[in-house]
């Protein structure tokens, strides 16, 4: 079988949604239309590597223990690329087995892996054309598993891959042959971090729902996505104070808000008259959830003028996450995280009331805490505020009120050029890790090379060594004493980070954002003289599970954030043992973290059993499509892999 004839069959059996994302496009523009066609294959092993990752990493239908790493010539298939190592996973049960192309061993049992995929059946091997194809090979195995779960998962898959197809091929059209590393198109961007969230168009680099806009058009996903840089018109709205809850940090809301946009009041004050200003809240409405949600659901609140939309917007653009918009550098408005009635990688993301009234608390919190405790002296690293959020609560709402309170809710953040030093280039860490279409150079690359050049080091890999030494240091002197000491586990995964360089690539600082899904054991924060009393009572960020919050600070920092850096930096190295070299400075680092810490508290059995968990020969490993199959998006499911930070 040959690509050439592969592809043409694609192209005659588009699944429903290729096909509707391919008229979309043909009807506005047939170059990119063609170049969807392209990239449709490549956009299927995009999500396709996901799924096989996840099968061998969480042991999914018993695939790591049917796993095998062989060569070519063990399969004799010419189609099989000699050049890598292959994953073999056999499915004993139906007779099949799935042969992945490898690229990459690292840390927590992780192997990556790249297509064309095959599937061999009494001797004959087949390209794997579609995710779903790896998909059916699950649930024939494990036919407990076919159910309205992993339906959806089948639909979210397909729905995925469409989407990668219109990011893949947009940027294929945008950039038309221009080579440059994405580094320098970051850093030449006039606003480079704002450039940094459009370029990362892969989405979650483990998930197999990484491009998932489930609810949304061909057309809307281009105009409120943030790799198609459009301009998005938020839309303003005054909601009566009786229908609406709201948190501050400190002050006012409506004044705060007031003062964070400039000619807002004029405006408030023209729809609804000086005298009545007091009795409404201002709050900000994506327009997709204006169009397809406000107006309909509710138009009693509407024609009642308990909400009033009013004539004032601000052009926003979407960041990576897709629900959280910024305007363009030199505007330096507030970040706003919005509710979006839109199914994105596992969950519907509209906005919990409790991120709305605990994210300004938290604010206070850990702004008090890195303050006045020493240990947060001089580290490289901040949090960054949630200054204020609302959102709509009517008490007259029964069964439904938990659905309306979140599908309307604003939460406003301190823009990330109002901390930052002047001549620093501000990213994502998420796009570090990513490349173009047409060159395959991650930024983290460039950094370090630039590092090696300004330097004058001898070799990428001794370089390497002391870049992510300094980058890890950051991280881990931010959020281990706050675990630690505190009990507060920030979500500090890759996206919700931003990073500073200099001019030498160096990082200068690291500002973790988001406070959404971060954990807090309710009692030790409590212990240290912080309460949790005001906080939301639905709060589930408030556990006494400390597995749980050692699980979110550990997954999200560690696992996730440092351990894609490493893992692109160790691809990116023909030294075998650099990925090894590296974690072992990070277990060294933490090593010295837990011991400066032990000398502030008064607590060496924490120190001892946090020791023993973080240095263990195994750890936990959250198992994402685990999680999606067995239908626990709101639960976390692990399981135990190797730990490179274990002390052989």
């Amino acid at each position: 079988m040959n690509s050439k004839s592969i592809n043409y069959n694609l192209i005659n059996k588009m699944t429903n949604d290729e096909q509707y994302a391919f008229d979309y496009l043909s009807s506005i523009n047939q170059t990119w239309a063609n170049l969807f066609q392209e990239v449709l294959l490549e956009s299927r092993d995009k999500i396709s590597q996901r799924l096989i990752s996840s099968l061998y990493r969480e042991n999914l239908v018993q695939s790591h223990q049917h796993s095998k790493i062989i060569d070519n010539k063990d399969v004799g298939a010419p189609q099989l690329s000699e050049e890598n190592k292959l994953l073999s996973i056999a499915f004993p049960k139906i007779n099949k087995t799935l042969y992945a192309p490898i690229t990459g061993t690292h840390a927590f049992d992780r192997l990556a892996v790249t297509g064309p995929f095959y599937l061999e059946e009494d001797d004959h091997v087949e390209r794997v054309l579609h995710p779903n194809d790896v998909l059916n090979c699950i649930l024939s195995v494990a036919p407990e598993l076919d159910n309205a779960a992993s339906a959806q998962f089948y639909e979210d898959l397909n729905n995925s891959v469409a989407n990668m197809a219109i990011a893949l091929s947009y940027q294929k059209y945008l950039l038309e042959q221009n080579n440059q590393s994405l580094n320098d198109l970051i850093t030449k961007a006039k606003d480079s971090y704002l450039a940094s969230e459009q370029f990362v168009i892969e989405g979650h680099p483990l998930h197999p729902g990484a491009k998932l806009r489930k609810g949304m058009t061909p057309e809307t996903v281009i105009n409120y996505s943030a790799e198609f840089g459009q301009s998005i018109p938020l839309q303003f709205i005054l909601i009566h104070k009786s229908i609406a809850k709201f948190q501050t940090c400190s002050g006012d809301y409506n004044n705060l808000i007031y003062n964070l946009f400039n000619g807002l009041k004029t405006e408030v004050i023209k729809q609804v008259g000086a005298e009545y200003i007091n009795q409404y809240a201002v709050m900000v409405v994506h327009p997709w959830q204006y169009d397809h949600i406000l107006l309909k659901a509710y138009s009693k609140e509407l024609e009642q003028q308990e909400i009033i939309p009013i004539e004032y917007q601000q052009s926003y653009f979407a960041g990576l996450s897709f629900r959280t918009l910024m305007p363009k550098f030199p505007e330096t408005l507030p970040h706003i995280k919005l509710s979006t009635n839109v199914h994105i990688t596992g969950e519907i993301r509209t906005l919990s009331e409790q991120t709305t009234i605990n994210g300004p608390q938290v604010t206070c919190i850990l702004n008090d805490i890195i303050q006045n405790d020493t240990l947060f002296n001089h580290i490289q690293a901040d949090t960054i505020d949630e200054l204020a959020g609302i959102h709509f609560y009517n008490v007259s709402d029964k069964a439904d009120q938990t659905i309306r309170s979140e599908q309307l809710g604003t939460l406003f953040r301190t823009n990330i050029y109002n901390l930052i030093k002047e001549n620093t280039i501000p990213m994502v860490p998420s796009v570090l890790v990513a490349s173009t279409i047409y060159n395959d150079e991650p930024p983290i690359v460039s950094l370090i090379t630039k590092y090696q050049v300004a330097k004058k080091i001898h070799s990428f890999e001794s370089a390497a060594l002391v870049w992510i030494k300094h980058y890890s240091q950051a991280l881990i002197d931010l959020v281990i004493p706050l675990y630690v000491k505190y009990g507060i586990a920030l979500e500090a995964h890759l996206q919700n980070a931003i990073a500073t360089f200099g001019d030498d690539g160096l990082l200068d600082m690291l500002y973790i954002r988001d406070f959404e899904g971060l954990r807090i054991d309710t009692s030790h924060l409590n212990k240290m003289g912080y309460s949790t009393a005001d906080f939301h009572e639905k709060s589930l960020i408030l556990t006494n599970q400390s597995q749980t919050v050692f699980n979110k600070v550990f997954y999200s920092s560690i696992q996730n954030h440092l351990g894609e850096l490493i893992a692109s930096i160790a691809q990116s190295s023909n030294h075998k043992q650099l990925e090894n070299q590296i974690w072992s400075i990070v277990r060294d680092l933490l090593t010295k973290k837990l011991d400066d810490i032990a000398r502030t508290i008064d607590d060496q059995q924490r120190i001892n059993q946090i020791k023993s968990i973080l240095f263990a020969p195994k750890i936990d490993y959250k198992c994402v499509t685990t999680m999606r199959l067995v239908d626990e998006a709101d639960y976390y499911t692990y399981i135990q892999v190797d730990n490179p930070l274990h002390y052989n």
